[in-house]
């Protein structure tokens, strides 16, 4: 199902709804993630942790352009393990069931809760900067799903295992108001 937007929708300005009429032609990258967006939907990035980052991430490009939902991003786990969260939340969303903030999931990650939160837009250009490329301008609104560790606690609560805190960055919060290894990758 693609998305038909209605009037009341805000508008989107990626590059496929508003190409630069200028300028030289998309980058490989950004025409690959226009080919993944118009034929399944939606892209999903993988982005390896190197040196700079605790763990790898996985979010997705063009849920809001297709669905106008909030993109979808899931940290900690490897990329093999993490775009399938992300292409599963994808399906429930076009599935008809919206991810909400604060909501707790069992059906995106094999039957585990998995907690949903808003991204502040404070960490975009950080994380997801395929994802600016291709949107261009605001809005679109980024949401992290959160996995437990195994006493099915999550980075925020007490008693957490210290690699499901570490490698889960609490993104609902301003950069400029946390601090950690997330906050110092650029």
């Amino acid at each position: 199902m693609i998305y038909s937007p209605v009037m009341d929708d805000p508008p989107c300005f990626c590059l496929l709804c508003a190409p630069p009429a200028e300028g030289p032609a998309w980058a490989e990258r950004d025409s690959q993630i226009a080919q993944s967006v118009t034929d399944h939907g939606w892209h999903v990035m993988g982005v390896g942790a190197g040196d700079e980052a605790p763990a790898d991430w996985a979010y997705s490009i063009g849920l809001w352009h297709t669905l106008r939902s909030p993109e979808v991003c899931v940290f900690g786990l490897p990329i093999p393990v993490g775009m399938p969260i992300v292409n599963s939340a994808g399906d429930g969303i076009r599935g008809g069931r919206p991810l909400e903030p604060d909501q707790r999931r069992d059906d995106v990650l094999n039957g585990y809760e998995v907690a949903v939160r808003p991204v502040h837009p404070s960490w975009y250009l950080d994380f997801f900067g395929a994802g600016v490329d291709f949107c261009q301008a605001p809005p679109w609104p980024v949401t992290q799903l959160f996995w437990p560790d195994k006493s099915g606690r999550f980075p925020w609560e007490d008693g957490v295992d210290h690699y499901c805190r570490r490698s889960q960055p609490l993104l609902w919060i301003q950069k400029s108001d946390t601090e950690g290894p997330w906050s110092q990758v650029a």
